[in-house]
């Protein structure tokens, strides 16, 4: 790969953050691997985030929003998503309390329903235990994951 003046590295991130959002430790893989140093890239990135190209709490808000709308992710792997992007315990808080709750579960029971049709089971027990399985794995904590599940009889 090309190294890159911090001048070029700026421009490119510069336009690649214009057109997606992107969070800061992202950035800065990306800086590393166009070959600035650990200085050079702090710099450019503080300039980016000066300049408001970066933003990690508008990066965490547009990831919340389209994870939970368009993956149907709960907030527990939400949250863990947002950890391995490293953003902050602050930030990730206050991108996931602008979650509506009604959509919330109306997405939730939406993906309950949408799986149950695909299930074979028969026996309702370990039907509502493979959705209960199935919801938890996408990330939905289990009072929502109660609140929502279909009642079979």
């Amino acid at each position: 790969m090309k190294t890159y003046t911090p001048d070029e590295a700026y421009a490119r991130l510069a336009a690649a953050c214009a057109r997606r959002e992107q969070a800061p430790r992202d950035v800065l893989l990306t800086l590393a691997r166009m070959g600035l140093d650990d200085d050079a890239a702090r710099d450019v990135l503080h300039r980016l985030e000066a300049e408001g190209f970066v933003d990690e709490r508008r990066y965490a808000r547009a990831f919340v929003h389209d994870k939970t709308l368009y993956d149907r992710w709960g907030r527990i792997k939400t949250r863990h998503a947002l950890a391995l992007h490293g953003i902050s315990q602050g930030a990730a808080d206050e991108a996931l309390a602008t979650i509506d709750g009604e959509a919330y579960a109306e997405g939730l029971r939406a993906l309950l329903a949408a799986k149950g049709h695909t299930l074979g089971e028969s026996d309702a027990r370990l039907r509502r235990l493979k959705l209960m399985r199935y919801a938890a794995g996408r990330g939905y904590e289990p009072e929502a994951i109660a609140r929502c599940l279909p009642d079979d009889d």
